[in-house]
């Protein structure tokens, strides 16, 4: 059965990420908004990553490894429509430190299967981690192999964006009264780096600061808590919609960022107002709605069925940034190609994570 409590906190995380995304900075309330809305990663970073609770026990090491391999590379279909050419310039994106920080706890969860004290603990260290790499020189060749994947600067790099992951897990494993502990620790933290006279630097997402940190494990733990609390029959009756952008979260974050880009790119006097929330959130739940429709009529799903289809996916996403110009040729390729994972990438899933390695062989009947 589904927990209804992950959907929901996936939902919450959506409509952040609308905020983040657009970046809306007229007036206080916008720039509250967004600001709540630089944290929408870590909400939907830590609820990605309970899946590696459910398949630890369920799923074989070959198979999880291939599945969030080819997660981590099909991904990089957003990270094209975000970036550009990941050829010429790698970075971590969304897709990719999920596909990492997934692997990283099922990895964890199937060997030692420890307790949620020691993801919490976890999650402090690679921040502390990260605190400690911060005085390493950047002008170093060597240095060059670990800046954009494992070190800041950077965007979603291993280090420290593997900490919600990690923190995720110990808000869902624990008693639910240690995430009102936890909230209630990181904002006593909080107010005594402020009376302090600390540069707390709360909003500085892309140098992840001690303020930025102790916000995150103040907002994770309190929207775990609620969730959590929340009952089941109440949770479906007051928030379908929320339960159903989770339920479909992945297509959400390739339909929104497409909208945002056409909007962007093709409209005049509406970015940059608030007419650009409502409008990118219609325009999105409207398209994640035809999309099924249409690609359905396409036959796009029995196709997609096959598992050699992934493989020319997979072959279309690395090629089309070296064959189409950058701009609107190249995103809007990547949009669509991102489009259909993102709309079937479970059958994909159900293909690769049953895959035993190496091979066990079948025993002869009669």
């Amino acid at each position: 059965m589904r927990d209804l409590s992950l959907d929901l906190l996936k939902g919450v995380a959506c409509i952040l990420m609308l905020f983040a995304h657009t970046q809306l900075q007229i007036d206080l309330p916008s720039k509250v908004l967004t600001f709540l809305g630089s944290f929408a990663p870590i909400l939907f970073f830590a609820v990605s990553g309970i899946t590696a609770h459910f398949q630890a026990r369920k799923y074989p090491v070959a198979g999880v490894v291939l599945t969030y391999a080819m997660i981590f590379l099909l991904g990089l279909s957003f990270a094209a429509i975000v970036a550009g050419n990941f050829w010429i310039a790698f970075e971590m994106d969304i897709l990719q430190i999920i596909a990492v920080g997934v692997l990283v706890l099922y990895l964890v969860q199937r060997f030692f299967n420890p307790g949620p004290w020691f993801y919490l603990a976890a999650a402090i260290l690679l921040f502390a981690l990260k605190l400690a790499t911060d005085v390493l020189p950047r002008e170093t060749w060597w240095m060059g192999y670990l800046v954009n994947v494992v070190l800041e600067p950077g965007n979603f790099v291993i280090i420290p964006w593997l900490f919600p992951f990690f923190l995720g897990m110990f808000c869902y494993l624990t008693p639910n009264r240690y995430n009102l502990v936890v909230a209630l620790a990181a904002l006593f933290g909080l107010g005594l780096g402020w009376a302090l006279g600390l540069p707390l630097g709360i909003d500085n997402r892309w140098d992840m600061t001690t303020g930025y940190f102790l916000f995150s494990l103040l907002l994770t733990s309190m929207a775990f808590y609620v969730a959590r609390c929340l009952p089941g029959a109440l949770v479906t009756r007051a928030f379908p919609w929320l339960l159903w952008l989770g339920a479909f979260s992945l297509l959400f974050l390739y339909v929104h960022i497409g909208v945002i880009w056409v909007i962007r790119q093709y409209t005049q006097g509406i970015w940059g107002t608030y007419w650009v929330w409502p409008l990118v959130g219609v325009a999105s739940i409207l398209l994640m709605w035809l999309l099924p429709r249409l690609f359905g009529a396409l036959r796009v799903p029995r196709l997609m069925a096959g598992f050699p289809a992934w493989l020319v996916l997979l072959a279309l996403i690395l090629i089309a940034p070296l064959v189409l110009p950058a701009g609107a040729p190249l995103v809007l390729t990547q949009w669509v190609l991102g489009l259909v994972f993102s709309l079937y990438y479970a059958s994909m899933t159900h293909a690769l994570k049953g895959v035993v390695w190496p091979a066990t062989s079948t025993p002869r009947v009669g």
